[in-house]
């Protein structure tokens, strides 16, 4: 896995921390879709998928889904962007045991940060002081990348037994994050085989510490990525790789400056561009696959933190 992740995910685990206190007025939005529709569909490659419905700001879905390869679907019904971020969750801990040991850590340094009194620097190194020693063994365990309002984020990983936590940490336009308004949900992923396998892939991604490569030429209509995540940096956010289509006009810079979540206004609504899916990082050795449906136009490969580090390269669909 990452290591050390002393500087990792600040809006996710601030956010976390809050729902202990901050659950949504109506808690029936974090309900299980019906089983038939969401846990038996097949894709074509073979993978079990399980499907998920992103509102402004609640995932619903199943909180429990067999492991191996699976295939998980986000419709994004919200007005934001959103995507699945997973975290496996060391032996014995929960989603609760994560609310009240790391989002304690990360809240007091965002708050600094947001208002001044330390930069960046200073406000990893006070949750690195805060963070609990187990959650050094927490795992990144992929998730569908961002996706615009509107579309269908598609990704497949195999994912080991164990608790999850699933999330969206984008910003709302007012800088709250969106897991602090609910879009959490506790996942298990129970010891029975999915049964799945890996898609073929039409283009393959190879992630290093600071750059990426790629092999295969993106072609309109629906492509499916391998991501191959060789390599992390050795501090902070781990690689991970989106896909963000930039209209006429679009400025690609602003783009990798909203990427950064550590900017004040990074990763807060509304996105300089739209983005149509991809996946979060997966610990080294480990591949994921991400399909999107691709127009004719001008798109750019995106990593999250990498960006700031010269991880995104344009490439353009025929």
């Amino acid at each position: 896995m990452i290591a050390p992740r002393s500087v990792v995910f600040t809006a996710l685990a601030i956010s976390v921390g809050a729902l202990a206190a901050c659950q949504p007025a109506d808690e029936s939005e974090n309900q299980t879709l019906d089983e038939g529709a969401a846990t038996t569909a097949e894709s074509g490659s073979g993978s079990s998928v399980v499907e998920y419905i992103a509102r402004d700001y609640a995932f619903v879905g199943p909180t429990e889904i067999a492991s191996g390869w699976v295939t998980m679907r986000m419709v994004n019904e919200g007005q934001e962007h959103h995507f699945v971020f997973l975290t496996l969750l060391p032996e014995g801990k929960t989603i609760e045991d994560y609310a009240a040991d790391v989002g304690m850590a990360f809240g007091g340094a965002w708050e600094a940060l947001q208002s001044g009194a330390v930069d960046k620097a200073g406000a990893g190194a006070m949750i690195g002081e805060a963070l609990p020693e187990w959650y050094a063994s927490a795992a990144p365990m992929g998730g569908p990348g961002l996706v615009a309002p509107g579309k269908t984020a598609q990704a497949t990983m195999r994912l080991t037994p164990g608790n999850y936590v699933m999330e969206c940490y984008v910003k709302t336009a007012d800088g709250e994050f969106h897991t602090m308004l609910g879009m959490a949900l506790p996942l298990t992923v129970t010891a029975e085989d999915s049964g799945g396998r890996p898609p073929r892939a039409d283009v393959d991604i190879t992630l290093f510490e600071n750059t990426m490569a790629i092999e295969g030429t993106p072609e309109a209509g629906r492509q499916t990525m391998a991501v191959n995540f060789d390599e992390h940096p050795e501090f902070g956010l781990g690689n991970d790789v989106h896909v963000v289509r930039l209209e006429e006009g679009a400025d690609l810079d602003e783009v990798v400056e909203w990427m950064d979540w550590m900017n004040i206004d990074g990763l807060r609504a509304p996105s300089p561009a739209a983005f149509v899916g991809g996946v979060h990082e997966m610990p080294s050795g480990y591949t994921a696959f991400f399909t999107v449906d691709l127009e004719p136009g001008r798109y750019a490969w995106i990593a999250e933190s990498g960006a700031a580090r010269g991880m995104v390269e344009e490439f353009t669909v025929e």
